[in-house]
């Protein structure tokens, strides 16, 4: 091969490995029982249980409502590193980005990843978490309110 055709692969291996998520995946959410399309949802993604404790997420995103869709928005996420993950997440109605509360239960909706929530005390990550290993990952949080 001559000079300029092995330099001509070398760009198009450098390139290739830039722009390809090599270890990231796509994660689908269907959040379901949405009471109406106001305001945005907060969603904490976490991956272990003492910042979860602490409501310290990993990372965290704010989504409009406003595509939902008969009571469903469906979020989807590329770059996703491969790992074990717990998403719980706030229906911020009033955009106002934190859980209001009546007397003393919240007023607005919650959820967690594919777990129903029964109770009043805060699940265990272990309850609600789920692994990305490859491809796309699909999961669903149901809404609550009280």
């Amino acid at each position: 091969m001559s000079y300029l055709s092995n330099m001509r692969f070398y760009v198009g291996v450098i390139f290739l490995f830039v722009h390809v998520p090599l270890f990231s995946q796509t994660l689908k959410i269907n959040i379901t029982g949405l009471r109406n399309n106001s305001g945005s949802v907060i969603l904490g993604f976490y991956n272990n249980d003492k910042a979860f404790e602490d409501e310290t997420p990993l990372f965290s995103k704010t989504e409009s409502k406003a595509s939902t869709v008969n009571h469903v928005l469906t979020l989807t996420y590329n770059g996703i590193k491969p790992g074990t993950y717990g998403v719980v997440i706030l229906d911020d109605e009033n955009n106002n980005h934190k859980m209001d509360y009546g007397w003393i239960l919240p007023q607005e909706g919650f959820g967690f990843s594919n777990y129903v929530h029964s109770g009043m005390i805060k699940p265990k990550l272990s309850k609600f978490s789920f692994t990305i290993t490859k491809d796309t990952k699909e999961i669903e949080i149901k809404v609550k309110y009280m």
